[in-house]
């Protein structure tokens, strides 16, 4: 499985328990269009379900990657 959301942040950290119950056990997540200023936000609120959470910086936006915990 591949989740990928490219969406505001409010509804990014909204949808990170449905996210969580959705992605099946190893699945990847990839989330974008991040700004810098909230990117902490979005990992603290996906780290109760995902794992290897890195931030990368392109154009002032973030791009969350991780992986669905087994």
């Amino acid at each position: 499985d591949f989740l990928i959301a490219n969406i505001l942040t409010n509804p990014l950290i909204n949808l990170a328990p449905t996210f969580g119950a959705l992605a099946n056990p190893d699945g990847k997540l990839l989330l974008s269009g991040i700004s810098t200023k909230q990117v902490d936000r979005v990992v603290g609120c996906y780290s109760e379900s995902f794992t290897n959470l890195e931030a990368s910086i392109i154009n002032e936006r973030c791009r969350v990657t991780g992986t669905r915990t087994a």
